[in-house]
Protein backbone atom coordinates (compact mmCIF):
# COMPACT_ATOMS: atom_id res chain seq x y z
CA UNK A 1 0.00 0.00 0.00
CA UNK A 2 3.10 2.63 0.41
CA UNK A 3 3.26 2.40 -3.10
CA UNK A 4 0.22 3.41 -3.97
CA UNK A 5 0.46 6.31 -1.72
CA UNK A 6 3.38 7.69 -3.24
CA UNK A 7 1.59 7.94 -6.36
CA UNK A 8 -1.26 9.48 -4.79
CA UNK A 9 0.88 11.98 -3.42
CA UNK A 10 1.87 13.26 -6.63
CA UNK A 11 -1.68 14.64 -7.87
CA UNK A 12 -2.88 15.75 -4.31
CA UNK A 13 0.05 18.04 -4.00
CA UNK A 14 -0.51 19.82 -7.40
CA UNK A 15 -4.27 21.27 -6.03
CA UNK A 16 -3.34 24.59 -5.55
CA UNK A 17 -3.98 24.77 -1.84
CA UNK A 18 -2.28 22.48 -1.19
CA UNK A 19 0.91 23.13 -3.07
CA UNK A 20 1.22 26.76 -1.16
CA UNK A 21 0.76 25.14 1.73
CA UNK A 22 3.55 21.96 1.33
CA UNK A 23 4.67 22.32 -1.94
CA UNK A 24 4.38 19.73 -4.68
CA UNK A 25 5.65 16.07 -4.55
CA UNK A 26 6.98 13.75 -7.89
CA UNK A 27 6.40 10.15 -6.85
CA UNK A 28 10.17 8.32 -7.90
CA UNK A 29 7.55 5.33 -8.99
CA UNK A 30 4.90 5.38 -12.22
CA UNK A 31 3.41 2.10 -12.47
CA UNK A 32 1.09 1.76 -14.97
CA UNK A 33 -2.76 1.71 -14.32
CA UNK A 34 -3.27 -2.48 -14.16
CA UNK A 35 -0.24 -2.77 -11.92
CA UNK A 36 -1.84 0.01 -9.74
CA UNK A 37 -5.37 -1.66 -9.37
CA UNK A 38 -3.96 -5.29 -9.15
CA UNK A 39 -1.74 -4.02 -6.03
CA UNK A 40 -4.68 -2.05 -4.86
CA UNK A 41 -7.04 -5.49 -5.08
CA UNK A 42 -4.53 -7.81 -3.83
CA UNK A 43 -4.17 -5.64 -0.64
CA UNK A 44 -7.91 -5.32 -0.22
CA UNK A 45 -8.31 -9.50 -0.33
CA UNK A 46 -5.00 -9.84 1.76
CA UNK A 47 -6.63 -7.43 4.78
CA UNK A 48 -10.19 -9.36 4.34
CA UNK A 49 -8.77 -12.66 4.36
CA UNK A 50 -6.64 -11.62 7.45
CA UNK A 51 -9.31 -10.09 9.24
CA UNK A 52 -11.98 -13.12 8.18
CA UNK A 53 -8.88 -15.71 9.16
CA UNK A 54 -8.79 -13.91 12.84
CA UNK A 55 -12.79 -13.68 13.96
CA UNK A 56 -13.40 -17.62 12.73
CA UNK A 57 -10.35 -19.09 13.48
CA UNK A 58 -10.53 -21.58 16.02
CA UNK A 59 -7.28 -22.15 16.50
CA UNK A 60 -6.27 -18.64 16.60
CA UNK A 61 -9.01 -18.03 18.78
CA UNK A 62 -7.77 -20.52 21.09
CA UNK A 63 -4.37 -19.38 21.17
CA UNK A 64 -5.34 -16.58 22.67
CA UNK A 65 -6.34 -17.68 25.68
Amino acid sequence: MDLNLLQLAEPVSHIPPVAQRVGTFESPIHLPIRLNLALGCGAVLASMERALRLRYSSLLDAAGH
